[in-house]
């Protein structure tokens, strides 16, 4: 059985992701486990920031206390919910664990406790990205569970764009969620327009193809791809965006991603990023 994981840091952004976390647990029938990165800072447990609650090696117990509440949430026949605690840098510590996992999928806030110059999660959310080799799907703050009924996909010109199709296609599969694909074509590059067109139809064959889901698609011109796609998430109101993420050799090739970047930072829905360097569980399974 597959595992989804959600780094914890007690702030309110990352039990809300794990509210995702539980629900797509429940739709891959897949474990879930919840890990606590112990670092030399101070966090406060549930937002709560009275002395008592100064988070301290009783930090299992918290945990446990988390997997107590949300319990009868989480239905998968034969699954275990479960907790872990490591020691250390928090990007190598999650992505470690998910590779000691076979995580088929990080769940993560985009931000931490709040009133911290340092944020546990919010501060490493967007190197987590690029270090992980496995999806990653941050959840911005205040964006409860809803369900998942709209996702947007974006593809352009380039290969790796697209490597991310099957893995986000496989993301609707699961809820049945109707797709959104948007061809994006920087303005005054009016000789790829066929280009990019081609490729929306080819997508939507695709997705037709192996799936039954509801599909629509648009071609969007303009000076930042970032602005008009998030744009375009809200007008037909989307519930998640995906981007890829090239995973190279060359670490500050990794940190210069303007698109992804300004995607987990100001998209107001959550943001799928799949790496298209490493073969994914979610797919293989479609």
């Amino acid at each position: 059985m597959t595992k989804i994981l959600v780094p914890i840091d007690f702030s309110d952004n990352s039990l809300n992701a794990l509210e995702y976390g539980i629900q797509i647990a429940n739709k891959l029938n897949a474990n879930l486990r919840i890990l606590h990165v112990k670092t030399k800072k101070v966090y406060y447990k549930y937002s709560d920031k009275s002395t008592d609650d100064i988070l301290n090696d009783n930090v299992a117990d918290w945990l446990e206390d988390i997997i107590k509440k949300r319990k009868d949430k989480y239905n998968v026949p034969g699954g275990v919910f479960d907790y872990k605690v490591r020691e250390g840098n928090v990007i190598m510590e999650v992505s470690n664990q998910a590779k000691y996992d076979d995580a088929a999928l990080i769940v993560m806030g985009t931000h931490g406790a709040s009133g911290f110059e340092d944020k546990w999660i919010g501060s490493n959310a967007y190197r987590m990205v690029h270090s992980c080799t496995v999806p990653v799907l941050t959840i911005q703050p205040n964006k409860k569970w809803n369900g998942i009924d709209k996702v947007v996909l974006p593809v352009g010109i380039n290969g790796s764009s697209r490597q991310k199709i099957p893995a986000t296609v496989a993301m609707a599969k699961l809820f049945n969620a109707k797709i959104y694909v948007v061809g994006l074509k920087d303005s005054g590059y009016n000789l790829l327009l066929p280009r990019i067109n081609a490729i929306v139809k080819q997508t939507v064959r695709y997705i037709q193809k192996k799936t039954d889901l509801k599909v629509e698609s648009t071609v969007l011109s303009g000076r930042s791809k970032a602005e008009m796609l998030m744009n375009y998430t809200k007008e037909v109101d989307g519930d998640i965006i995906a981007t890829n993420v090239w995973h190279s050799s060359n670490p500050f090739e990794n940190l210069i991603k303007p698109f992804a970047n300004q995607l987990i930072n100001e998209s107001a829905c959550p943001v799928l990023a799949v790496p298209t360097k490493e073969s994914l569980y979610l797919q293989a399974k479609y």
